[in-house]
């Protein structure tokens, strides 16, 4: 195929991704997303599992011009259809709508989705006309148009539509700031003395220290201790100098913003070598105007020499991570001499403490506070990854007071901090977290030993063989006489002896063959010993072992039509010792170490092994089919497939983003009726049934489930087999 060229956008094009709701196939969306911003697109992205409602009111806050979904889950129809109907109603048409799901959407259903409003689904076979690059210029040349101009009523001025937080009116301001200036300029110098009351909270740092996780979780924090107070975010990533395109990332890591009470706006720097928008004043300029209590401006990655931030906020907080090298480095950020507050996040991290302690000697050194405690330096250790982090709770007051302080805003915080320091709750203890490593390492070793000892008894098997050629004997038919635990029967040997001359060089062999087998693990020497006597005993007819000192004779043969025997298990011929030690050290038998063939010397036969696989629809539907499926037979091996609302744990809805899934590709489950239902007529605790659960996230909620699922059937099947039925429905009564 052809060299497609990427086309060219005219507009500054906004376009936000995503994979839809309770679908984890990112793979696609990332691919697509990639080659979106190479064609010179401002990419907001959002991840996977992301609603209708969640996408949409992301599309409106960053005036997007498009949104671009994959959906592998099913329930397309429904999402995409529900998608078209919230813009409408939220006075949002003209932001057009692109999915693609594979072979998942059918052709008659794309047909119907563009019918319907959807601009456009692409299917396989456009992947495989147009390419992806092709797929990508076909829909930003058609996302590729101005914003809408500003639609403002009579009734409702600009100053009132922004005072009333009309979502709408403050992304189409700010795009209009970003876009053709001197009409913002027009539009709003009459407001240019409004909201200068309001605190601006700078965030910057390196990128990848964890700014947007922090300012997540200081949203967080501010929606809990401000129940009544709204907050604005201005996020700023760098745009591609190459292609012009940007990823807008921000919001993968921001979990708390989904409240009326929050705006975010995400921006593109749309220059070079700057961590933030020649438009970024005029944005938070009218987030100010718009009345919001609190507004957080977000930088991209910085180098050391940036201090952009301290232009535009009244208090900076400069967010770094453990890991900046050498304690010279410190010296070199001009951050740390102008920031109000840092957070040293990823507190986590081998060496943080070590960190912690040399900062806040760096910023007492920058600040000149020689007569103050370097332990009261505003340095804190972070981890905004972790959840009610007790460092992240220090900076969020601390932060708050010092916006009192510096802007004399009355927020007065009355969030509770602890006086613990952040500390990592592993999940491994870290005295184990290599413990997979180990796994490998260890069986790595295995492996090499095995091979190691092959070669000893390699060496052990020639010279028991150089013995049998100068004895002019065959020793190996009659083994048992010749070899013990302690080696070789030497006296019984000597007497095959038929010339004197012949003693000498025995006698040397007998040496050699006890030197090399010092070499040898006593347990691989039993190995050999016993290889013949193994063998005999899969030639038996019958082979007898123990589970719980429990007898089991097992047929080893099996009768073909042609009334052939046949073994049900094969030993190798091998004849070396090396070979025989190195299969039974890294195969061996079934019901022996290491296990490869399985755990019990022999395989079922009251059954063949079956996979009764059911899951779809409600819990009354998958129960007709396993009832199906394992109809007269005497094991029922039952294995449950659960459906993508279950799988991650929420539960059922009319919504349709949600309805669209329910009972596809898996069974709905949400609680223990259900769970009840699904296994009705199938008796949980006999040895003859068996369940397994796809299942990942929610296992422990489906474990309980079923745990009482089969306590409730014993308990049905005590009261009727005790007749206490009406006992029991009276004081259910009572």
């Amino acid at each position: 195929m052809e060299k497609i060229t990427p086309y060219k956008p005219k507009n500054n094009v906004r376009i936000v991704t995503a994979a839809s709701l309770f679908d984890g196939h990112d793979a696609a969306i990332n691919i697509m997303r990639r080659i979106i911003q190479a064609t010179g697109v401002e990419v907001i992205h959002l991840g996977h599992d992301r609603s209708v409602e969640e996408v949409v009111n992301c599309a409106i806050q960053e005036d997007a011009n498009a949104i671009a979904m994959t959906s592998y889950q099913g329930g397309h129809n429904e999402y995409f259809k529900y998608m078209y109907d919230l813009l409408q109603e939220k006075g949002a048409s003209h932001i057009k709508i692109f999915g693609g799901g594979g072979g998942v959407i059918l052709p008659e259903e794309i047909k119907e989705l563009m019918n319907y409003g959807i601009t456009r689904i692409y299917s396989p076979d456009d992947g495989r006309h147009m390419g992806l690059q092709g797929m990508i210029n076909d829909m930003i040349e058609q996302a590729d148009f101005p914003n809408p101009p500003l639609q403002l009523s009579k009734e409702t001025p600009l100053v009132e539509s922004l005072k009333n937080k009309e979502v709408t009116t403050i992304a189409r301001l700010i795009s209009i700031a970003e876009n053709r200036h001197d009409e913002f300029q027009q539009l709003f110098s009459p407001l240019k003395n409004l909201g200068n009351t309001i605190p601006v909270l700078g965030i910057t740092g390196t990128g990848g220290s964890g700014k947007s996780s922090t300012v997540d979780e200081l949203v967080r924090r501010y929606l809990v201790d401000f129940p009544e107070k709204t907050i604005a975010i201005v996020s700023v990533d760098p745009s591609k100098r190459k292609t012009g395109g940007a990823l807008l990332g921000d919001r993968i890591r921001m979990n708390s913003i989904k409240n009326n009470r929050v705006y975010m706006r995400s921006l593109a720097t749309r220059q070079s070598n700057l961590a933030l928008s020649k438009h970024v004043s005029d944005a938070v300029h009218i987030l100010k105007v718009a009345g919001y209590d609190l507004v957080i401006l977000e930088t991209s990655g910085i180098g050391q020499s940036d201090t952009e931030i301290l232009d535009h906020s009244d208090v900076s907080l400069y967010v770094m991570t453990p890991e900046y090298g050498a304690a010279t480095q410190l010296e070199k950020i001009d951050m740390i001499d102008f920031a109000d507050v840092i957070a040293l996040n990823k507190f986590d991290k081998r060496g943080s403490l070590d960190a912690l302690r040399d900062v806040k000697k760096q910023y007492q050194r920058n600040h000149n506070l020689w007569e103050t405690s370097v332990d009261s330096m505003p340095v804190y250790g972070t981890i905004a990854s972790q959840f009610n982090d007790p460092g992240t709770n220090e900076l969020y007051k601390v932060l708050m007071n010092k916006l009192d302080e510096k802007t004399g805003t009355t927020f007065n915080s009355e969030f509770k901090v602890s006086d613990t320091m952040s500390e990592k709750q592993f999940i491994i203890p870290p005295n184990r977290t290599r413990y997979l490593s180990e796994i490998t390492e260890n069986n790595r070793l295995y492996s090499k030993t095995s091979a190691e000892q092959k070669e000893v008894a390699q060496k052990l098997y020639g010279i028991f063989k150089t013995i049998e050629a100068v004895l002019n004997v065959t020793l190996s038919t009659v083994e048992g006489s010749f070899l013990s635990q302690i080696g070789l029967q030497e006296d019984a040997i000597l007497k095959q002896v038929q010339k004197n001359e012949s003693k000498e060089l025995i006698t040397l062999l007998f040496k050699e063959f006890s030197r090399v087998k010092m070499d040898l693990n006593p347990y691989n020497w039993d190995i050999i010993l016993n290889w013949e006597t193994k063998k005999q005993s899969y030639k038996n007819d019958v082979y007898s072992y123990k589970v719980r000192d429990k007898e089991i004779n097992i047929q080893t043969h099996s009768e073909s039509l042609s009334h052939l025997q046949i073994p049900k298990i094969a030993l190798p011929t091998y004849q070396a010792w090396g070979d025989i030690l190195l299969w039974s050290l890294e195969e061996n038998v079934p019901g022996e170490f290491p296990y490869t063939a399985g755990l019990f010397p022999f395989k079922r036969t009251g059954e063949d092994p079956t996979r009764m696989f059911a899951g779809e629809g409600g819990p009354e539907r998958t129960n007709r089919r396993f009832h199906y499926v394992s109809l007269g037979l005497p094991a029922k091996r039952l294995s449950t497939a659960f459906d993508s609302v279950t799988l991650y744990g929420n539960d059922p809805d009319i919504r349709p983003d949600i309805y669209g899934k329910i009972g596809n590709a898996g069974v709905s489950i949400c609680c223990l009726d259900d769970a009840k239902k699904l296994y009705s007529g199938f008796e949980l605790t006999n040895p003859m049934t068996s369940v397994s659960m796809t299942i990942n996230g929610p296992a422990p909620m489906m474990l309980g489930y079923f745990m009482n699922a089969a306590i409730d059937q014993e308990c049905e099947k005590y009261i009727i087999e005790h007749q206490l039925e009406k006992e029991i429905e009276e004081k259910i009564k009572a």
